[in-house]
Formats: structure tokens, sequence, C-alpha cells
């Protein structure tokens, strides 16, 4: 079938005449239930205690027509384990750090691929690489102590729904047993409308890792795309759209290729463009490390208290109370010492900040570390020179040493990049933006170059810059280039030309402001931006280091339409809204710009044909000249200077251009 957009359903679950009971001695539960439920359901909930890919086979026919609708389905199972598996496994998520149940859940991939026929292999791989179909294990907690073995479902319609409730499992076996099953609709008496709602309230209850007395957790990316991989070119059914695939771990694969590269190197950098999970892949990198007993502590380092807490959050979301100890050493948390004291079976985790690593290395009297993984996020922020003198020589003593970065090379600071190469070690992975815009990770976007012509007092302060960096240049004649840049682009950065420019622009684009991002060289400058958007949106903000970062989460939410800042986000922080986003200050480095604007490419569940839009200012000049030359003021100190604007300009238009392709 070719691919193309959901087709209709036929018919509906309200038109289907369904039986109080359905009982294998009397009825085809195939053919007289499930398939004409699958076909007429946009959505399906299945919790059962046990399956086999043999069920797949016998309901080929309705899970066809489900999939080719576009319909999506939430499965938890619990898996076949014995007693001793059992007795190895720390309940919840920490399960699938347990080496024992990932063993068992890797027989599903075998499962599949041994005992389907090929069309329904296929079609069962192409539903988990579309993310139709997804799948959780479930377990039971130690008050029960048994298994995971109640059996219902819920099949959806729009608001009609038919839930079913009964001893079958979904085997090929049970299909010939003595098994029975009891349905209930949405749209019968009121006690069957209470039972369909209980029915849906507990699935969803177990999915979502609330109900007491059963944990159950994700079945890992590594299985899905083991079940992904065995389908083939061709997509048996209608493509079901972007909304579906945003989630698909197919679509994410990059990351398991990159958790495999760490994994064989032990050290290195991961250069993962923003937006495409380098958080998340370094979770996974935990979760392997922990299945191999290789660590025993772990410590993730950063800078900036926005992004440390957001590691906090992160960390309490993965692991359980029961499996770590988390302690904090930034801002007004002071948890070295109790860190570096406590000696348990558990996960030792610090979150700290770059300045306080070398006291939590010079402090590890009993060589904690030597069992550990060290993360450091945003880690081109661990090469500054204060850094440098701090730490060099220090972060060997962790085993394992994880770089995260956009951007993890300068490539006007030779230094930077080589204490980095030395501390932490080379890339052994990357995915950038084309890549991920390709594939669909990262959305794609418009630029739109705002051309200004620097006045007169610009070109006066740009060549004054020229020529004290010729004076520098004669005393130590070792001075980059990349300085010249960089007292360069204080002069653009802080260039009023712009601003008429942007007021033009907004009369006719006034739609610029909405969930934007306005980036701006200084708090002054901010003032002056703020002046001119008074009189297109009054939900804005300035975000700088000394606002209330409730600020923050008040555009996150969408309360705030706009925020103006400096560079206080264009790290790490993930919201997913922003569509916009305005550079008044865009340095040379592809590095900070990358970072910036990864802020308004990453896809938004709530808006999967969200497109963005980057807004440059570029001087004019710059776009016609290959090289600067006298009259830009550089009297011989810029020769053979490309002009500052010129190089982004056509990085961001080649970019513009790619599309995605999968």
């Amino acid at each position: 079938m070719q691919d193309n957009q959901p087709s209709q359903r036929s018919g509906r679950l309200r038109d289907i005449e369904y039986s109080l009971l359905y009982e294998t001695a009397t009825a085809d539960l195939i053919d007289d239930f499930y398939t004409p439920s699958l076909e007429a359901a946009s959505e399906y909930k299945r919790a059962v205690g046990y399956f086999t890919s043999s069920w797949f086979e016998e309901a080929a026919a309705g899970i066809a027509a489900f999939a080719d609708n576009g319909g999506t389905a939430k499965w938890i199972i619990s898996p076949k384990l014995t007693e001793d598996d059992w007795s190895a496994i720390e309940h919840g998520d920490a399960a699938k750090r347990d080496p024992s149940l990932y063993e068992q859940m890797e027989t599903l991939v075998d499962d599949l691929e041994s005992n389907l026929q090929q069309d329904t292999q296929n079609t069962i791989a192409w539903l988990i690489a579309d993310g139709l179909l997804r799948i959780r294990i479930a377990v039971t907690d130690e008050a029960l102590g048994g298994d995971f073995h109640d059996k219902w479902g819920i099949f959806i319609d729009g608001e009609d729904k038919v839930a079913f409730h009964g001893s079958q499992n979904d085997s090929r076996k049970s299909l010939s047993n003595y098994e029975a099953n009891s349905v209930f609709t949405s749209w019968g008496a009121p006690i069957d409308q209470q039972r369909v709602a209980q029915h849906e309230d507990r699935f969803d209850n177990i999915w979502g890792n609330t109900k007491p007395g059963v944990h159950s957790f994700s079945l890992p990316d590594s299985i899905s795309l083991g079940i992904a991989e065995l389908r083939s070119s061709d997509r048996p059914y209608n493509d079901p759209g972007e909304k579906t695939k945003l989630t698909s771990p197919y679509r994410w694969r990059h990351q398991e290729e990159a958790v495999e590269a760490f994994l064989e190197a032990k050290t290195g950098l991961l250069d993962m463009a923003t937006g495409t999970g380098k958080t998340r892949t370094s979770l996974k990198i935990i979760d392997q490390l922990l299945r191999d007993d290789a660590i025993g502590t772990l410590v993730i380092a950063t800078r900036g208290n926005d992004l440390l807490n957001q590691w906090n959050e992160t960390v309490l979301d993965h692991f359980s109370a029961e499996e770590m100890f988390l302690y904090r050493q930034y801002s007004s948390h002071k948890e070295l010492g109790s860190y570096l004291m406590n000696d348990s079976e558990r996960l030792d985790i610090l979150l700290t900040s770059y300045a306080n690593l070398e006291d939590a290395i010079d402090g590890d009297m009993d060589d904690k570390l030597a069992k550990g993984l060290l993360i450091c996020d945003e880690v081109h922020n661990i090469g500054a020179q204060g850094k440098q003198e701090a730490l060099g020589g220090k972060l060997d003593v962790f085993p394992y040493r994880l770089g995260l970065s956009a951007t993890p090379f300068d490539p006007y600071d030779p230094d930077r990049n080589e204490f980095i190469r030395n501390e932490m070690g080379p890339v052994v992975y990357e995915f950038g933006l084309e890549p991920a815009i390709k594939r669909g990770i990262l959305t794609e976007f418009d630029y739109t170059p705002i051309t200004y012509e620097l006045s007169e007092e610009d070109k006066a302060r740009q060549k004054k810059q020229f020529k004290k960096f010729a004076g520098l240049k004669r005393q130590n004649p070792s001075v980059p280039q990349s300085q010249l840049y960089i007292m360069l682009s204080r002069v653009r950065k802080e260039s009023e030309e712009k601003l008429p420019k942007f007021q033009r622009h907004l009369e006719l684009n006034p739609e610029v402001l909405e969930n934007a991002i306005i980036f701006v060289a200084s708090k002054d400058y901010g003032t002056k931006v703020q002046e001119i958007i008074y009189d297109y949106v009054d939900d804005f903000h300035t975000y700088y280091g000394e606002d209330d970062e409730s600020k923050l989460d008040e555009f996150s939410t969408g309360k705030l339409s706009t925020l103006v800042t400096s560079k206080a986000i264009s790290e790490g922080i993930d919201i997913q809204s922003v569509k916009n986003i305005i550079l008044f200050s865009a340095p040379r480095s592809k590095g900070t710009t990358t970072q910036r604007i990864g802020r308004a490419l990453r896809k938004d569940p709530s808006n999967p044909d969200k497109r963005a839009n980057v807004i440059d200012f570029v001087v004019k000049n710059d776009i016609e000249q290959k090289i600067m030359d006298d009259d830009d003021g550089a009297d011989g100190a810029g020769e053979d200077m490309k002009p500052p604007d010129r190089e982004r300009y056509e990085w961001l238009t080649r970019l513009n251009k790619v599309t995605q392709q999968e």
C-alpha cells in the first residue's frame, strides 16, 4: 500500500452488535470480537498477563485494518520470568537496569522474528517503528509477590468506548482453551458505563506507573528498535503522519548508536544538536553501565543553576528513591561532604557545578570516583581558562567520562579545544542539525536575514577596534585572529541601526513575537528593544541573570509570549513551544548561534506542523564582500578576513534549505 494520509474508518464501535459475553466454546474471539473492534477503533489499550507473537498471527487482519486507519495501541504485558529472575529485579523503572529482565525482553525480538509469517511480522515491526504500538512491562510489588495476571482491554472510537475483561491471554493456545470475555459499552446501561470508566482508569494508572501494587516501565528503545529492524522497506499501511512518529524509537535510533559508540570508547564527547536527546542518551548509557555493574557512582557537572535544577528533576524522575542517594553541590546546596562520606549499595549521585568539581575530586579520600561515571553537560564550558587551571590532569580519576554538547569545540580557541580533548576525550559520536532536520527530529525553519548598514559612529568604533587589535598584534604576534572577531562583534551587537529595521519588520509581521525568544547583547540594549515591542505584545518579560526564574517557567508554559534575554537560556533548557528566534546578538562562532536557534527547532507534540523562524541582523556589506578591506576600516589588520556576518549568513541560508526526508 502506498504511503498517504490515514483513510476514514468504514465502521464505528457503536455499529457493532456486541454480546455481553464471548466464550471460546461458542464464539470465534478473533473473527467475532477482536477483528471488527480493531477495524472500528482509533485507539486500543490492552493489559494482559501473558502474550505470544502467535496471537498477532491470528489477529493479523484486524491489526492491519487498525494500522491502516492510523490507530494507536498501548500494550501492558507481563514477561515470562523464572523465580530466580524475579528475585533479582528491583521493581519499577529500576528493572530496566537489571540484566536478567533485559535478557528476557530481548527474546521478544527473537520470538517475533522466528514465529511470525513475513507479512504479519512486517506489520508489527512497522507499528513499532512508527510509534503506533507502544509496550510497557508490568510487575507486581513485594506486597503481592505474584504475577501480573489480569486481562482486560479498551477499544476507543472518539467518545465511544468498549471495555472487555476475562480470562483470555493473547496467545494462540488461549483460543483453543475454554476462555471468556465479558463486554461493556460506554453507550450502554449506567453500570456498564461505570465499568468502562473503571477499566480504563486502572489501565491508565498502571501505564502511568501510579497504581498501588503494580509497577510498569517502558520497553527499552534498544528492544523496540530490534523489533523495528524486522520490517521491510514498504510500509504495509497508510502513513500515520508526524504526530505518532514524534515518539517513535526508530526516529530516535541515533541515540542507540551514540550509546554503543561511547560504551566502546569509555571516554569521549557526544556532539549532538540541541533537541536530539543528549540527556536521554546519557540516561541510556547510565542504565547500560549499571546493567554491566561497571559503575558505582555518578557525578553530573555543568554550569548554571537552571541546567543543574533540570538535571535534578531528570534524576528524580529516572531513579527511584530506593535505588539511589542524590546530593547537590551548587548554589545554596552544600552536600559534597555527605556525598563523599556515604558508603552504601545504592547508586550515589552528585550534581555539581564545574566550579565545585575540583573539590569533589580532591576530597575523594576513599577512591569513590574510581568506579564512577562523570557526565559534563555543555562540556564546552569546562574549557574556560580558570577551569583548565583547576581541573587539568585530574578528570582521569573517573574511568568513564562523557561530555555532552551541541558545539563542543570553538574554531577560534584551539587551547580550549585541546584541553577538552585531553581531559574528556575526542568526539565519539556526531549528529548535527542537518541530519536531525532530515530525519524529522528537529523542525524545518525559515531564515529571515534583515540587512542594515553600520552608522558612521559604528564605523568609527569598528575602526578603533581594528587599530586596537593591530597594536595587540605588534606587542604579541601570537594573538589569535579570533580576538579581532570578538572585538568587532561588540560593535555590531550594540548597533542601534538594527532597531528601526526591526520596527518596520514588526509592522508587517507582528506574529514573530508569538512564542519568541529575543537574544540581545546586554540589558541596556534589551531595554531599547522592549520600547519597540510594547506596541505589539504585552505578555513579555526579560530573563537576565537577576530575573526571577519563575519567568522562565511562565514562558515555558505559555503564560508569556515573548522573552527578551542575553545568554541565560542559550543552553540546555527544553521549551518545545518556542517558534521564533530573533538574533540581535549573534557571535561569529557557530556554537552560540546553534544553541540559540536550537531553542526553536525542537518538535512540539501539541503542534506537529510547527515550522520555526529565525530572524537575523546582517550588515549589508558583509553579504556583498568576500573579504574585508580598508573601506571597512581594516587598515590592513583584517587582511584576508571574511566579513564577520557573512559566514553565519551563508551557513543559515544553507541550513534553511534542508527538508525532512523520512
